[in-house]
């Protein structure tokens, strides 16, 4: 493990790298897309397939409408393709509209497709649709806005029998070590830096970023799992809200954390999706609930309350989680504020470690 040093006006911190696949900060929510996350949505083919069967479906003849429609304009060439009437493509990162806009041009379809520059909250499409395909879909399945999206959309944007694709998705949580999903320690991948540096430089300063790890496979997971979002973008679901789940744990071991994953409902019948056992574009989220490794045993048990709350911007959620675990030698309690751009910097014991501030 190495360390790269991050200044601002404030000093200096040393970020820990190493060289394996390692931890990435939770890049959905801030707005640093390039080629190379592109090309990995793009060639994420379980979620092409998901979310493209359940677009096929109904965009026939009707209108649609798709937020952040990304450089490729995958699922706006995807409904024109499938017989759209017509297509709104809106995408916010100017370097990605014109290049949108760019494909739009050069494609068949350059009479159906329109696209828009800005965010969906900022757009008034001629005539409101009947489609709408976002994938605002993060690692902690709120995490990128989709809810205040959804809501903004329904209100101004929709037709009140307005379909939404995909149509539900779960965040869950198990119980995790932290020494069994970095055996080396902790330590952000070299290929991460530069997105960290870019989410450090856009709120002026260094933050605990949420923790997303490569890979890690449902092996991890020391308890049984739960939901604690249950998403439907049908309107139905409040943009904040408090959940509890108590989980059982399965095997011996040393818990310090929680692992958040995805299982993703496009609709229409589609494969659902989930990113701890399948192979997608999602990465799940290590939240580090506990101060210290609390020994755990077959049979104990955790509770887990879960609660999301919009964060200032008025878009993206703040998690605020409280975790009980009862075993033989007692109550271990832990709590946890996992904010989207939260002024904290060393919380927690790993983010002391990945974050060395130097006088």
């Amino acid at each position: 493990m190495t360390r790269d040093l991050y200044t601002w006006q404030g000093g200096s911190v040393g970020i820990a790298v190493g060289d394996g696949p390692g931890l990435w900060p939770s890049v959905g929510e801030y707005p640093f897309y390039d080629r190379i996350l592109y090309y990995v949505m793009t060639h994420d083919h379980l979620r092409n397939a998901a979310l493209g069967h359940a677009l096929r479906a109904v965009a026939p003849g009707r209108r649609v409408l798709d937020i952040g429609t990304g450089r490729d304009l995958n699922w706006a060439l995807e409904a024109a393709r499938s017989g759209a009437k017509h297509v709104d493509a809106i995408e916010a990162i100017e370097e990605s509209h014109a290049m949108a806009a760019k494909v739009a041009a050069a494609s068949p379809y350059a009479g159906v497709i329109d696209v828009v520059h800005g965010t969906s909250f900022d757009v008034r499409p001629a005539e409101r649709a009947e489609v709408c395909v976002a994938e605002l879909i993060g690692s902690i399945a709120s995490s990128e806005g989709m809810l205040a999206a959804m809501a903004d959309a329904r209100d101004r944007l929709l037709t009140p029998d307005g379909v939404v694709v995909p149509a539900a998705c779960d965040t869950l949580v198990g119980a995790v070590s932290a020494r069994e999903l970095f055996p080396g320690g902790p330590a952000f991948s070299r290929r991460a830096l530069p997105y960290l540096r870019k989410i450090f430089d856009l709120y002026g300063r260094p933050f605990d970023v949420r923790l997303a790890v490569a890979e890690p496979g449902p092996e991890v997971l020391l308890s049984t799992a739960g939901a604690v979002e249950r998403l439907r973008f049908d309107g139905s679901t409040p943009l904040e809200e408090s959940t509890r789940v108590s989980l059982t744990i399965e095997r011996d071991g040393d818990v310090d954390g929680l692992l958040c994953w995805i299982v993703l409902d496009a609709g229409a019948g589609a494969r659902r999706l989930d990113s701890l056992r399948d192979k997608t574009s999602w990465m799940p989220v290590y939240l580090p609930v506990f101060d210290s490794a609390v020994r755990v045993r077959r049979g104990d048990g955790l509770t887990v309350e879960f609660e999301r709350r919009t964060s200032d911007d008025g878009v993206h959620p703040d998690y605020h989680v409280r975790a009980s675990l009862v075993t033989a030698a007692g109550v271990s309690t832990g709590a946890l504020l996992s904010g989207h751009h939260e002024p904290g910097l060393g919380t927690k014991p790993i983010y002391q470690r990945l974050f060395q501030v130097i006088p």
